[in-house]
């Protein structure tokens, strides 16, 4: 489900459901949330690392424990989940290997070090699900990377590769799979030792000028992914799911 390690100060956190490619159910999100949480006040962590156990980071969220516990109330697993993100004060390190699906990929804008195999594969498959994005890649990918290639990635929903993703600004350093960890630990452990108040007050900077518009986004995105979901495109494309088919939105 989600392990977690703590090491020389570094929070290793692990999306740890290699079986179903790291397919992340509500319980996951809860359980990074407070990972996240008691991260942020606890002066042992300095950095926290999130990796995928097996080949993959994650494929996003699990289509079956989603069509049984869609998003619901006011703050959601994956909002919860994806506020603790935003809001966290310490750097954050990805280690991407395989699949980083959906969430998979919108997480990686609120990292401050990003580690990708040279094959990993990315996709936003949002639209192709009846729904729109979530993690702020509305806001965070057009001021990343430009109207343009936000639009190209979360609007035809292409699977893409390394290079694209290095070249959107999501990415800092691309090497061999084996070299993944390897490399996010090293940069990590780098973080690890510098000034904790400095380096907590420089990430502050970086993002004080959008936090509060993030967390706004953050929240409208998911409620707005939950009305979609209740209507006929989402059913559509999740009944195609099922059906190991393609939607078929011609209807529409």
């Amino acid at each position: 489900m989600i392990s977690t390690q703590l090491d020389n100060r570094i929070l290793t956190v692990a999306f740890d459901r290699a079986d179903k490619k790291n397919a992340i159910t509500n319980e996951m999100y809860l359980a990074a949330e407070k990972a996240l949480l008691e991260a942020a006040d606890n002066d042992e962590v300095r950095v926290v690392l999130f990796k995928g156990e097996g080949g993959d980071f994650t494929s996003g969220n699990d289509l079956v424990d989603f069509i049984k516990n869609p998003p619901s109330g006011d703050m959601p697993p994956v909002l919860a989940f994806l506020l603790a993100l935003a809001r966290f004060p310490k750097p954050v390190v990805a280690a991407v290997n395989g699949l980083a699906v959906g969430i998979g990929t919108t997480m990686l804008a609120h990292c401050d070090y990003v580690v990708a195999a040279q094959d990993a594969r990315f996709k936003l498959p949002f639209v192709d699900l009846g729904v729109c994005p979530e993690g702020g890649s509305s806001l965070l990918f057009p001021n990343m990377m430009g109207h343009a290639k936000a639009a190209e990635l979360l609007l035809l929903a292409d699977i893409f590769g390394s290079e694209k993703a290095e070249k959107a600004g999501l990415l800092n350093e691309v090497v061999e799979s084996e070299a993944v960890l390897p490399l996010a630990q090293k940069v990590a452990s780098k973080l690890a030792v510098k000034a904790p108040n400095a380096i907590r007050k420089t990430k502050a900077m970086l993002k004080q000028a959008y936090l509060s518009d993030l967390e706004s986004r953050l929240a409208e995105e998911i409620y707005s992914f939950r009305d979609l979901l209740d209507g006929p495109e989402a059913k559509e494309a999740l009944t195609a799911f099922m059906e190991k088919r393609k939607p078929d939105f011609s209807q529409f």
